[in-house]
């Protein structure tokens, strides 16, 4: 539907208060019960969906009616003109409030504002609150804190009190700040007789900062007690670095050589240093001096250098420094070299004796392993070079003129062939006697 649910235009009242036929409604210095007529899905006619019911200690307009507090055990709408009610509880004693209700149809349709009501709840004769509390600390984890108390009464020492709240903050926590401090809303226990131990626990804590713990007790006319006191848990001495980053990646780009990994997790990461070194397994320097934020840099005085190898790690808030990444490789030479070449050997021919050259143009990209095979006239393989590790640009392989078996070849014309990885490449030589 998409006409906007009827305003419940001056049908909202406390009980009995407009209606002739009913009594009025029950009320107390800490609750009230609101009475109204039920709007329709469209207009005046069907059912609604959800009521949602404010109540401030200050005048309620359209403009606030969101940051007004919102009265969570509202009924279902019944069907239009069906006269429904609800208990406004929690209230404070010689206190002036005001209601206003909005309602919304299955299509997320909201009325506008409804009416306004205001009601003074009435003065109570009970005026003792209960005793501060005594907090301690009974048990910290990595991310939880267990508080524990006695249990005071309803009225200072004596009788039982109606409820808790427990609050936590990153700071000393005071009468003046204490609604802003976080309210912990699982795991309160209700109040017991007085001199009972309780305690709750605390959990889903940043425990890498100081924490600080405050209660307060409410009875039923919600007095409140003082401020009970402050434990402070100090911050775990967070001794553990974050996990060494993973898939590192190099490439050369503009501006530089690009280096990239998977970002971290952890909560507390600073962020992360990069490191470069001329060789494998050679002497790391650190290039960052302060961690970088992205899970990317790039390296634009990068020396000249046939290859370099770059590492990473990750820092926390603390300082801690991971391990680092392994070395990943980039190499800068062999820009002219497209394709894998097997260059002319020389000398060619050759004579006896002679150690033949097989110079390899190797591309930035590679392969890098392969092997050269000498075939005699007949096609036949009479020796075998293992090529393991050669680098982007001229490689020289050299055969030194003799067969797998040791011995000196006899003269005649033979073959190079050059294979790696998808590539084969071959040249002829002459053997002179």
């Amino acid at each position: 539907m998409s006409r906007r649910v009827a305003r419940l235009a001056m049908i909202l009242a406390f009980a009995g208060l407009f209606a002739c036929a009913a009594a009025f409604g029950a009320t107390t210095p800490t609750s009230v019960t609101l009475q109204w007529t039920a709007p329709g899905d469209d207009g005046s006619t069907g059912t609604a969906s959800q009521y949602d019911v404010r109540v401030s200690t200050a005048l309620i307009t359209e403009g606030n009616f969101a940051s007004a507090t919102r009265v969570n055990n509202a009924p279902a709408p019944l069907a239009a003109g069906t006269t429904q009610s609800m208990d406004v509880t929690g209230l404070t004693p010689s206190t002036t409030y005001w209601f206003a209700i909005k309602t919304a149809d299955e299509s997320g349709n909201w009325s506008s504002i409804s009416n306004l009501v205001t009601w003074t709840t009435g003065a109570s004769t009970d005026d003792v609150r209960p005793a501060a509390l005594v907090v301690a600390v009974a048990n910290t984890t990595d991310n939880s804190v267990t508080l524990s108390w006695n249990a005071t009464g309803d009225d200072s020492l004596s009788g039982t009190a109606t409820r808790y709240e427990v609050r936590w903050s990153t700071s000393s926590i005071t009468s003046g700040n204490w609604a802003s401090a976080t309210l912990v809303s699982a795991g309160v226990p209700t109040p017991a007789t007085p001199g009972t131990a309780q305690n709750v626990t605390v959990t889903g804590l940043d425990r890498s900062v100081d924490l600080y713990f405050a209660v307060k007790a409410f009875d039923e006319m919600n007095n409140v007690s003082a401020l009970s006191n402050v434990p402070r848990v100090d911050h775990l001495l967070d001794a553990a670095p974050p996990a060494t980053p993973a898939s590192v990646a190099v490439a050369v780009g503009t501006g530089g050589v690009h280096v990239q990994w998977a970002a971290n997790s952890e909560p507390d990461l600073a962020g992360y240093h990069v490191y470069r070194a001329i060789q494998s397994g050679g002497e790391w320097t650190r290039l960052t001096n302060t961690p970088v934020n992205l899970n990317e840099y790039t390296d634009a005085s990068a020396p000249d250098s046939a290859a370099l190898w770059y590492a990473v790690s990750s820092v926390d808030a603390t300082g801690n420094e991971s391990a680092l990444s392994s070395g990943r490789v980039v190499y800068l030479r062999a820009a002219n070299i497209s394709a894998l070449t097997l260059q002319p050997v020389y000398p060619n021919p050759s004579r006896g004796g002679d150690a033949i050259t097989l110079p390899v143009d190797v591309p930035a990209t590679g392969p890098f392993d392969g092997r050269v095979d000498i075939l005699n006239r007949a096609g036949e393989r009479i020796r075998t070079i293992e090529l393991h590790g050669l680098t982007p640009g001229t490689n020289s392989v050299t055969w030194d003129g003799r067969n797998d078996a040791g011995r000196a070849i006899a003269p005649g014309v033979y073959r190079a062939w050059l294979q790696m990885g998808s590539t084969s490449k071959q040249v002829k030589l002459v053997r002179q006697p």
